[in-house]
């Protein structure tokens, strides 16, 4: 199950990242100024899990499609030099959103690509005081943008 960390970005690109969704990257946009000036580097997209397994008779071409597929994906990851942070985008985020990271957190611990201390971040449009709370519980970083 290995991470698949992906292409690097610079935080002060501002291109639109590969495979977000529309409302996910107007959350971003809202966002990404706030962490330009201490990110190292942002990933996007990144490949965390996966069924190695590939039906038999499947050529090497396949087996790489397959494989990607089976990944969950991370919508950004954010290298802050001594650490790494996994950041959800969700609009009206509710409790699944909870869920994916922490799903995420359990995916990582499986293959990190290094030992640095990870942190969850979940950043949505609104402020949902229960969800807000159940993050807080969790250790996740709840953000409003």
């Amino acid at each position: 199950m290995p991470t698949t960390l992906g292409q690097k970005y610079l935080p002060t690109w501002d291109g639109v990242p590969p495979h977000m969704s529309p409302e996910d990257y107007e959350i971003w946009k809202r966002y990404r100024p706030t962490i330009i000036r201490d990110a190292q580097a942002i990933y996007y997209d990144v490949g965390i899990g996966g069924q190695i397994t590939v039906p038999p008779g499947t050529t090497p071409e396949m087996a790489a499609m397959w494989f990607r597929n089976t990944q969950k994906r991370i919508d950004a990851l954010l290298d802050y030099g001594i650490g790494w942070i996994i950041v959800e985008l969700r609009f009206n985020a509710s409790s699944s959103a909870i869920g994916r990271l922490l799903h995420y957190r359990d995916l990582w611990n499986a293959d990190p690509p290094d030992k640095r201390p990870l942190l969850l971040r979940l950043v949505t449009n609104r402020d949902d005081p229960e969800i807000r709370t159940l993050a807080q519980k969790l250790d996740i970083n709840y953000v409003i943008a």
